[in-house]
């Protein structure tokens, strides 16, 4: 992008240059929703400046593919990949951004439980919820690091503690936070891990055939 960083700004990085480094670098841990021509997925942001980001990703990123990121906030950067290496990559964004704005929204994003959101991910799978030792099988809807959205035909109550059993992912204990007519919110007492969530995004089960109750 002329006038903007010198190129020499997004080279593959080494051991003395791992970032995409622009004017006013700032380094964070942000967790934010990365999409490109493969999907989505999961990334955590390591530094940031008013021309681009490195961050930590799951999946597979070419040199020059377009990809955005969206943030807890609901901002969204738009730019391209300039290099990629051992799960990270560098991103040059399509235009200077403010990131002391930037980073002001996201302070700002507050849930309910007072903590900030961090990104979900449309899934359709299979899972079990464990009820007052009893097993039964719902239809997963979304999921996030902090929580999960699920349909189920059974009743709970608001802030009762259950358990949440995901393929490939574990047994996770969960306080349910909304009730809506089939449908369910869930907390995580403790939040999925960065790695073990990213992974599991990157081979996402589908619902597999077959009746289900609730469907």
């Amino acid at each position: 992008m002329p006038g903007s960083v010198p190129a020499s700004a997004f080279a593959m990085p080494d051991a003395s240059a791992r970032t995409p480094r622009g004017p006013r670098v700032t380094t964070i841990l942000l967790i934010g929703k990365l999409a490109g021509r493969s999907g989505e997925t999961i990334c955590r942001i390591r530094n940031i400046s008013d021309h681009g980001l490195m961050a930590e990703v799951h999946g597979t990123f070419g040199v020059d593919d377009k990809v955005e990121v969206r943030l807890k906030a609901g901002d969204v950067l738009h730019g391209r990949v300039r290099w990629s290496l051992n799960g990270r990559i560098g991103m040059e964004f399509d235009g200077p951004v403010n990131v002391a704005e930037l980073l002001g929204h996201v302070a700002n994003r507050i849930g309910p439980e007072g903590i900030a959101r961090g990104p979900r991910f449309d899934v359709d799978c299979r899972a079990e919820l464990l009820v007052a030792h009893q097993r039964h099988e719902v239809r997963l809807i979304d999921l996030s690091q902090g929580g999960a959205r699920l349909f189920a035909d059974l009743r709970m109550e608001r802030d009762s503690i259950v358990r949440l059993i995901v393929p490939s992912l574990g047994e996770r204990e969960a306080a349910v936070r909304w009730v809506g007519e089939g449908a369910y919110g869930l907390s995580f007492l403790e939040p999925l891990a960065f790695a073990d969530f990213g992974a599991w995004l990157s081979r996402r089960p589908g619902l597999d055939p077959g009746p289900l109750a609730i469907l």
